[in-house]
């Protein structure tokens, strides 16, 4: 779930292509399996992304994803599911292209609250990237976050990304207005995640951060 008690600031993460070549197979928890997006997956994806918190509403993320995802999906989005097929975490490989921009990134991981706390969130974001390296070998990942998704930034920087300092990314906006640039807030998340993140943390992620 997002914690919306923070001040919101965007955070931009990398990871580098020989990083990414390097990561092992995902091990989903007991009962759970990894599959591609199949046709109906779309009202699980809106579903997943209003749980927690992304969305207000599963009219808006459904509207949202069809009109970026599809007809891509069933090679860019991947879900984890239950031994009934059921969906409960997501994540998508996607690239974003603005005039001569060209971008690489893992998007929208999510795990449904009730499948929380079972390694989910590592094993379909390790697929998600591993993807990406199949479609687009030697190429850098990025990865647009933010505080309010500060339970998460462990297992991205555990992943092997780590923050940056001034790249900033594009991606399709909420409202279907056209592509969206969000800023690079660095320096103020580390402000503000000083209040859930130990200090030694904050200066490790800090002085691995790429400039």
């Amino acid at each position: 779930m997002l914690d919306k008690s923070l001040p919101y600031k965007s955070i931009i993460m990398r990871m580098e292509a020989a990083v990414a070549e390097r990561l092992a197979p995902p091990a989903p928890a007991a009962g759970y399996r990894i599959r591609p997006f199949v046709p109906g997956d779309e009202r699980h994806w809106a579903r997943i992304e209003t749980s927690v918190g992304e969305f207000s509403e599963e009219a808006a993320a459904r509207a949202y994803f069809e009109r970026v995802y599809l007809p891509e999906a069933a090679l860019r989005c991947l879900f984890v599911v239950t031994e009934r097929d059921e969906p409960v975490a997501t994540a998508t490989t996607w690239t974003e292209e603005e005039a001569s921009l060209r971008q690489l990134q893992l998007q929208w991981v999510a795990v449904e609250p009730a499948h929380q706390g079972r390694g989910l969130g590592r094993a379909i974001a390790t697929a998600a990237v591993r993807r990406a390296v199949r479609l687009a070998p030697g190429e850098a990942i990025l990865l647009h976050t933010q505080t309010w998704s500060h339970r998460a930034l462990r297992l991205y920087r555990s992943l092997g990304f780590r923050f940056c300092r001034t790249q900033t990314i594009v991606m399709r906006s909420k409202e279907g207005t056209g592509m969206k640039r969000y800023p690079n807030e660095f320096e103020e998340a580390m402000e503000v995640l000083r209040r859930t993140v130990a200090p030694a943390e904050i200066d490790e992620w800090r002085r691995t951060a790429f400039r």
